[in-house]
């Protein structure tokens, strides 16, 4: 995982980089099974949302001294605004309206814009990776269409709806961890499928983790 010729930085820089990303990645599946609000689970999400804050600080050195990966690049980001948004919804009892919000609306809109335009650039060289692209840019915008809806409401938000919000961002988070980790090992041999597949598997374990907080909203 890591070979080859480094810059002096680069190295402690990539080791750090991959350092946080085993412990969120480890951090966000305990906190699956653990009971949510307490002490140790404020606690530990806390540390998942420093190491994914880590994870995008490194990122952007490590992006521009070695060889660029613009995919990964770009999922370092999308795993920042997922941790730091499901941050948000958790802490803000209110709804996370405030400036910074507003911030990571526009910062997850133009993070679609990146996917698009990455789609369009592997279309025209004929590299099925652009459907990747597709796929990350639709759910990006979708979040950040979200964002940009939720500011317009006035009223306090329930309490189950906040705290599903809250679930979704950190897992989805944790999606777009495990995607990078997968995407370096690179177990299948077609490269989309490296890219997909954590959100194939992810996507229903959302969904029913969700379904089961909502029901707590009508208990």
């Amino acid at each position: 995982m890591i070979n080859g010729d480094y810059l002096a930085i680069e190295k402690p820089l990539l080791y750090l980089h991959i350092l946080a990303g085993f412990i969120s990645l480890g951090i966000a599946y305990v906190l699956l099974f653990i009971k949510k609000g307490n002490k140790r689970h404020k606690k530990l999400g806390m540390i998942y949302v420093y190491g994914m804050s880590t994870i995008f600080v490194t990122a952007i050195p490590l992006s521009l001294l070695g060889e660029f990966n613009p995919f990964l690049f770009v999922i370092a980001i999308f795993s920042f605004y997922l941790a730091f948004s499901g941050y948000r919804q958790g802490r803000d009892r209110n709804g996370a309206r405030e400036q910074i919000d507003k911030v990571l609306g526009v910062f997850i809109t133009a993070t679609s814009i990146l996917f698009y335009s990455m789609a369009v650039s592997l279309y025209l060289i004929e590299d099925s990776m652009w459907i990747t692209s597709v796929v990350f840019g639709s759910i990006a915008l979708g979040m950040g269409i979200n964002d940009f809806r939720r500011m317009k409401i006035d009223e306090r938000p329930d309490f189950y709806d906040r705290t599903n919000l809250h679930l979704n961002l950190m897992l989805a988070g944790t999606i777009a961890t495990t995607t990078a980790f997968i995407v370096t090992l690179n177990p299948f041999s077609i490269d989309w499928l490296n890219w997909v597949s954590p959100t194939i598997v992810g996507t229903p374990i959302i969904i029913y983790f969700s379904k089961r907080e909502l029901a707590k909203k009508v208990t």
